[in-house]
């Protein structure tokens, strides 16, 4: 019960870190937490949050889950690596409900998780449920250590011989160990406990260390084997120390029966074998599967001299595509594509388009009737959640014209000698393979183009790769580093602006460029030097 007063019992003492970007939040919470009785210590950000965490040792934290500079999530796993045996409870605040949100925040560490906005009621009741807990769980971790502190010294077999092998003492775990009673062991030699050759030899071994000093058992630890009443025999090990009194020496031996540390080895070793034949197996079929869609895109075209291009996946499979080829009639089609997600997923989904856009333009098709013929395809192949962004363009065989299609990809650039932009072309169509193919879907636009402009696509995984701190690449880089390079090689430029950007990290999504010099392809290999 809650206090008339609404203070918790159990909050006296207990300091809670919160940590919310908002102020508002912060404050509203702070509130709460003193009117259940709690000290707040409070953080704008996951890095402070874990910074607090680390100074002021609190009993619990109430965690955001989007922040600037780190996440709570981020925050949350580097909270648990800090943590040093005792179990400081952590409850997400999120306004994010679904479950994929929830079950990401307990993946990192969370035992709870409260959906934004909160009210007092709830926070008061999910505050006195973590309390309990908390405190159920000290008082099982204070008799713990407290049976803990008494099992110590009995949690391994003891035996205690003299000078001929003589047990004189034995406790309940090494009777346990190897099935006697401890009246059938007390006066018997220890050599009863081992096979052969030990058994016949174990004597032997005492008297030679009595009168020599060597050995290969006192004051070390090692693994031998024991044998238990039944006569079976099991992984044991054992540490002996002499104790010398003023007429004689006494052996303590400490055992552990390790048969089931044994087992777990032998099962680790050949799951081990296993994950690693599996990876192998997984890499081959991998590498089959990366050859076979490389096979299916025919690079040669890429080889104009035209042309400029860069793809980056963050796997080895990239959900970006880039494609070239040249029609019967001299026209040059250009495709840029960026499936959902990234990985093989991603790369099955666009796998449909290869031969398909190379059979088209090798008919002669209109522009138009490539995209339908792709969204088409598409959309009668993928599941529903999948779908890919694209932009297509195609440089008429004078190379005075551009007629281009833009559907769920940044917008087309067209940009003069100096790398200055001419044209913006945003994305006016949803991407290829969502809705059925109509007229509006294939509509295309067209615009005449200056000898040496250049026509540029990217995937959004360009703008948006962004540092740890959280600052994206953006338009503005971009732009920059095309009017800053010279035509040739403005898609390495932008390649080497955004590694500069990322300091060295690495970004999160594929990253793909296509660029098309607008000259006669009669006139390329001289006008624009291969790249």
């Amino acid at each position: 019960m809650t206090p008339d007063n609404g203070r918790l019992p159990q909050a006296k003492n207990l300091k809670v870190l919160v940590a919310d970007d908002t102020a508002s939040n912060r404050g509203m919470l702070e509130v709460f937490l003193r009117k259940l009785g709690f000290t707040a210590i409070m953080a704008v950000d996951g890095k402070e949050a874990v910074a607090r965490y680390e100074a002021e040792k609190p009993d619990m934290v109430l965690m955001d889950v989007m922040m600037p500079v780190m996440d709570g999530f981020e925050a949350t796993r580097s909270i648990r690596r800090l943590q040093e045996g005792n179990w400081v409870p952590v409850v997400m605040l999120s306004a994010l409900s679904n479950d994929s949100d929830i079950a990401a925040g307990l993946d990192a560490g969370a035992d709870d998780y409260l959906v934004k906005p909160i009210s007092f009621a709830v926070f008061a009741a999910k505050m006195r449920t973590v309390s309990r807990q908390l405190m159920m769980q000290r008082a099982v971790v204070e008799s713990l250590e407290q049976i803990r502190a008494i099992s110590d010294a009995v949690i391994d077999g003891l035996i205690t011989i003299d000078e001929h092998g003589v047990m004189h003492s034995c406790n309940r775990a090494a009777c346990a160990q190897f099935g006697y009673g401890p009246t059938e062991l007390i006066g018997k030699n220890v050599s009863m406990l081992m096979p052969e050759p030990h058994q016949s030899s174990h004597d032997g071994y005492i008297m030679r260390y009595l009168e020599t000093g060597v050995t290969r058992m006192v004051g070390k630890i090692r693994q031998v084997i024991g044998r238990r009443k039944s006569g079976a025999l099991f992984p044991l090990e054992i540490g002996v120390t002499d104790i010398k009194l003023p007429d004689r020496h006494l052996f303590v031996g400490v055992m552990r029966d390790v048969t089931e540390r044994e087992r777990q080895a032998r099962e680790r070793a050949e799951t081990r074998a296993r994950l690693e034949r599996l990876y192998a197996e997984q890499e081959r079929e991998q590498e089959l599967a990366r050859t076979i869609m490389e096979r299916q895109i025919h690079a040669d075209w890429l080889t104009d001299p035209r042309v400029q291009y860069s793809v980056a996946a963050t796997t080895r499979f990239s959900g970006d595509l880039v494609m070239l080829a040249r029609s019967p009639g001299g026209r040059t089609f250009a495709m840029l594509a960026d499936a959902t997600g990234h990985g093989l997923a991603a790369a099955i989904s666009v796998l449909p388009i290869l031969s398909l856009f190379y059979t088209e333009v090798a008919r002669d098709v209109s522009l138009a009737k490539l995209v339908t013929a792709i969204n088409t395809q598409l959309r009668g192949g993928l599941p529903v959640g999948r779908f890919v962004g694209a932009a297509l363009f195609c440089l008429s065989a004078d190379a005075g014209e551009v007629e281009l299609w833009v559907g769920g990809v940044p917008e087309v650039l067209l940009l003069d000698r100096n790398g200055g932009i001419v044209r913006r072309f945003a994305s006016d169509h949803v991407p290829l393979g969502i809705t059925d193919s109509d007229e509006d879907t294939a509509r295309t636009e067209s615009f005449p183009v200056d000898p040496g402009q250049q026509i540029l696509a990217y995937s959004d995984g360009l703008i948006e790769a962004h540092r740890s701190d959280g600052e994206e690449f953006g338009p503005e880089c971009l732009e920059r580093a095309l009017a800053a390079s010279p035509a040739e090689q403005r898609v390495e430029a932008v390649r080497q602006a955004l590694e500069a950007h990322l300091e060295g990290e690495s970004h999160h999504d594929d990253v793909s460029m296509l660029l098309l010099t607008c000259v006669p392809w009669s006139e390329a290999v001289e006008a624009v030097p291969a790249n």
